[in-house]
C-alpha cells in the first residue's frame, strides 16, 4: 500500500535525505469496528504534510478485507493484548524509513496537525516519546490527560486535567499508551512494550524504561486527540476486567525488589479497603464482581512480585 501524503496545512520539518517526513502508525483494534474506523479516518484526514502508513492490528479477528480504507490490517489470529499488538504492528512496519512511530488505541481520534506536531516534538534534543492533550468525547471537552507523572511514594500514576497545563509544553514523567509518538531509536533501545503485560500498566513500564535510558518524555499542546474512554474494556466505568488487569501488573514496572515489596505492603491495604467499599456501597452482583476482580488482580501481582521490569531485579 502506498503511503498517504497530507496537504501542507501544518508545519513539518523535512525528513532525512530530503524526502517528506514519514510516520508509521499502529492502531490496536479490539471489539466494535466503529471507533477503529473513526480513528483511521482521522489519521487519513490529518492535513500534516507527512507520508503515513497506517497498520491496524486486528486482535478481534473481525476486520474484513477492505473495511478500513487507507489502512493495512494485520490479523493476529489471537488477542495479543495492547502492548503485544502494538509490537506486532511496529514489526510489520519494520525499521528504516520512519521519522516517527505513532501508537494509538482504537478509541482515539487525532485532530488536524497531530502527526506534524509529533514529528516536530521528536526532533527535540533527547526526546524519546511525546504526547498531547487527550479530551473525552470531543475537542475542548473534559480533559482526561494534560500531562502526568509517577508518584514513587505510592507507585501510582497521576494525570493533570488542568486546561492551563494543557497549553504548556514541558517534560513529563508519564505518557499514556492510548496515544503517543516515539522515535525508532527509543523504541528499539527498550525493545518496545514488554509482552508480559497483556492490558494496562504497559505504558507505565515503557515510560520508566525510556527514562532509565536517558530519554525525555515531552507534552506537546498541539498533539490534540479525543479519547472515547473505555470503548472496549469498560475502563471508564471501572469494569471488573479493568480492575483485575490494572491490579495484576501494578507492581511490576518498578525496581528494585525491595521497593516492590514496600509497594505490595501499601497496596494490600488499599486493595482490601477498596474491595470492601465495592461490596458495601455497590448493590447486587456488580459490587461483588468488582471486589473479587480487585482481589484476584492483587493476588496475581503478589504471585509475580519477584518479576520486575526487563533487565532488572
Amino acid at each position: 500500500m502506498r503511503p498517504v501524503r497530507g496537504t501542507p496545512a501544518a508545519e513539518c520539518m523535512s525528513g532525512s535525505a530530503g524526502h517528506a517526513p514519514r510516520v508509521g502508525v499502529v492502531v490496536v483494534h479490539f471489539g466494535d469496528l466503529t471507533p477503529t474506523a473513526a480513528c483511521v479516518r482521522s489519521l487519513r484526514e490529518d492535513p500534516s504534510p507527512c507520508e503515513r502508513r497506517i497498520v491496524v492490528v486486528d486482535n478481534a479477528g473481525n476486520v474484513s478485507p477492505g473495511a478500513l480504507q487507507g489502512a493495512e490490517v494485520l490479523r493476529t489470529g489471537r488477542n495479543a493484548g495492547f502492548g503485544g499488538g502494538a509490537n506486532l504492528g511496529v514489526g510489520l512496519l519494520g525499521f528504516g524509513p520512519w521519522d516517527a512511530l505513532v501508537i494509538l488505541n482504537n478509541d482515539i481520534e487525532v485532530m488536524g496537525g497531530y502527526l506534524g506536531a509529533a514529528l516536530d516534538a521528536l526532533r527535540r534534543d533527547a526526546v524519546g516519546a511525546a504526547t498531547g492533550p487527550l479530551y473525552l468525547d470531543r475537542p475542548g471537552g473534559s480533559l482526561w490527560y494534560a500531562g502526568g507523572g509517577v508518584d514513587f511514594m505510592t507507585g501510582t500514576v497521576w494525570q493533570s486535567r488542568s486546561r492551563r497545563q494543557a497549553g504548556r509544553e514541558r517534560a513529563v514523567g508519564f505518557v499514556p499508551g492510548a496515544a503517543f509518538a516515539v522515535t525508532q531509536d527509543a523504541w528499539r533501545s527498550v525493545g518496545g512494550f514488554d509482552p508480559a503485560y497483556f492490558l494496562y500498566n504497559e505504558d507505565v513500564d515503557l515510560c520508566l524504561r525510556l527514562r532509565r535510558r536517558g530519554f525525555r518524555l515531552l507534552f506537546v499542546p498541539a498533539m490534540v486527540a479525543v479519547h472515547r474512554l473505555g470503548a472496549v474494556t469498560g475502563s471508564g466505568g471501572r469494569s471488573p476486567l479493568y480492575l483485575e488487569h490494572m491490579a495484576a501488573t501494578r507492581l511490576r514496572p518498578f525496581r528494585p525488589l525491595a521497593y516492590r515489596l514496600y509497594l505490595a505492603f501499601m497496596h494490600t491495604g488499599y486493595v482490601l479497603l477498596r474491595a470492601l467499599r465495592h461490596r458495601t456501597l455497590s448493590r447486587g452482583e456488580g459490587g461483588r464482581e468488582a471486589a473479587c476482580a480487585l482481589l484476584r488482580g492483587h493476588a496475581k501481582a503478589l504471585a509475580i512480585i519477584r518479576q520486575g521490569p526487563r533487565g532488572s531485579a
